[in-house]
């Protein structure tokens, strides 16, 4: 159902590659729904079609049918340079391997993007300051990215998605590089961002199961699909019985064994909550 702050509505999306003369079904009639001023993480198994999705949604690739529906138009039936104006007006990326330039500091990577569409205003060189004190590095702006740790070139990442204040920001692996103290700062951040602009959607595509902690929603997808949607008060009642980021940060600089302990621990609690609500609806749909 569509609601007054639905941002992006994903209606029977189907993506087929192909591999010579294989043919690869990434989306098998996937829909979905995306809200403005929410966190929405994606998960599932490696080759599900979380990323084909994410990619769909920002304009990378193209649907073979199906509706991307972004307030109101339908991007899937853009043309090549309907897309790429959709893309440089509406979308920010967060990619997993942060994609700075070595030669460039932190606030020439967030700037150049903008020096090259010719949308460097000074309002903009004024909230590209603003963004560098929501991420806690304005006194770091003037480092390359290898003066800075993983964690801080994350967070520059994250201002540089920001930069033309996009509607949609979409995170592909964003903590799949980062350690556990690091991690924690770069989930909280993104948290943050959300809160601050409520205005905006996000969508996490990732494996890692403690960003379930920022979700308002979160979707898992089996074989080119929607297998299962949790609300964030199912989240949330599961999030009370199992460790959360922060318990895990305790644990990481005392002993690492105990750390990877809470890791495993908490992958496992997520398979059985995945699990668990599988069962709950295959009963219903097939009653003994």
């Amino acid at each position: 159902m569509e609601m007054n702050n639905t941002k992006i509505v994903i209606d029977d999306s189907i993506k087929i590659y192909k591999r010579g003369s294989i043919e690869v079904v990434a989306l098998r009639g996937l829909s979905c729904t995306f809200h403005k001023g929410e966190i929405a993480v994606i998960m599932g198994p490696s080759g599900c079609g979380k990323t084909t999705l994410l990619n769909m949604i920002g304009g990378l690739d193209r649907l073979n049918s199906g509706k991307i529906i972004v307030d109101g138009q339908d991007i899937a039936q853009f043309t090549d340079k309907e897309v790429e104006k959709y893309r440089r007006a509406k979308i920010g990326f967060v990619f997993q391997f942060m994609n700075l330039i070595p030669e460039l500091n932190a606030v020439e990577n967030i700037t150049l993007p903008l020096e090259l569409s010719g949308t460097l205003t000074k309002e903009r060189k004024e909230f590209i300051q603003e963004l560098l004190k929501i991420v806690g590095l304005e006194d770091r702006q003037n480092h390359r990215p290898d003066e800075l740790s993983g964690g801080e070139q994350q967070r520059i990442s994250i201002a540089a998605a920001l930069a033309n204040d996009p509607e949609i920001i979409l995170c592909d692996e964003p903590t799949g590089e980062l350690d556990s103290l690091s991690k924690k700062v770069v989930m909280d951040l993104l948290r943050s961002v959300i809160e601050k602009f409520p205005e905006k959607t996000m969508i996490i595509v990732s494996h890692d199961p403690e960003l379930k902690a920022i979700a308002d929603q979160m979707f898992y997808i089996r074989d080119g699909n929607i297998s299962h949607t949790f609300t964030k008060s199912e989240l949330q009642a599961k999030q009370q019985a199992t460790l959360t980021p922060g318990d895990v940060q305790t644990y990481m600089p005392s002993n690492p064994d105990e750390t990877n302990k809470a890791i495993l621990t908490e992958l496992r609690h997520i398979d059985h909550f995945v699990k668990d609500k599988i069962n709950s609806i295959e009963k219903k749909m097939h009653p003994v």
